[in-house]
């Protein structure tokens, strides 16, 4: 078994999706785990929309549409496009965060949220299953929200892909840690 920073330290986005299956009881497993994030309120503030099926995936495409095209001839462009990133995933992802109008308790829900989904991930990859966390322009757009039935008091912390992966990239450099550590 791999130690915690084992999978932390090997972890990678994977943005080339296969299409070998994932079962939604493996998922659903995982983000049981990933929900012991830390979290500053009494009710967890993550909620997940998971998307399988073609109609699922279809809907969301159709989502980005709305959202995003200004002309009409630029529709079938972002369909494709679309459909080709969330197509080959398996399962694709919508993480969002309950937001009450308060400047703490939204930024106390949307980290909480975030290390739900980092969780999320670390837990996936120990099961050999690769994700990308995309935070594209137009999951800010209330458009989409709508078009997918999304509560406007919730905001999206991003979307993830989740695939099985066969091949994992170099880690990229990081900084020195004395560049970022310092004393007070």
């Amino acid at each position: 078994m791999r130690s915690i920073a084992e999978i932390i330290q090997s972890r990678r986005s994977i943005k080339k999706a296969t299409e070998e299956p994932i079962s939604k009881e493996t998922v659903l497993h995982l983000i049981e785990i990933a929900s012991f994030a830390p979290f500053h309120s009494k009710v967890e503030p993550w909620e997940v929309y998971m998307m399988s099926t073609r109609a699922q995936k279809e809907k969301y495409v159709e989502a980005v549409v709305k959202a995003t095209c200004e002309k009409q001839e630029e529709e079938q462009k972002i369909r494709e496009s679309t459909m080709a990133k969330v197509g080959t995933a398996p399962i694709t992802l919508i993480i969002t965060s309950r937001i009450v109008g308060n400047e703490k308790k939204d930024f106390e829900a949307i980290a909480a949220t975030s290390a739900f989904i980092q969780n999320l991930q670390l837990l996936g990859w120990e099961e050999n299953i690769g994700m990308i966390w995309r935070t594209n322009k137009y999951i800010f757009s209330p458009l989409f929200c709508e078009a997918l039935g999304i509560p406007s008091d919730e905001k999206i912390i991003g979307t993830l892909h989740l695939t099985r992966f066969t091949e994992v990239k170099e880690a990229k450099t990081r900084r020195e840690i004395a560049s970022y550590v310092h004393e007070l």
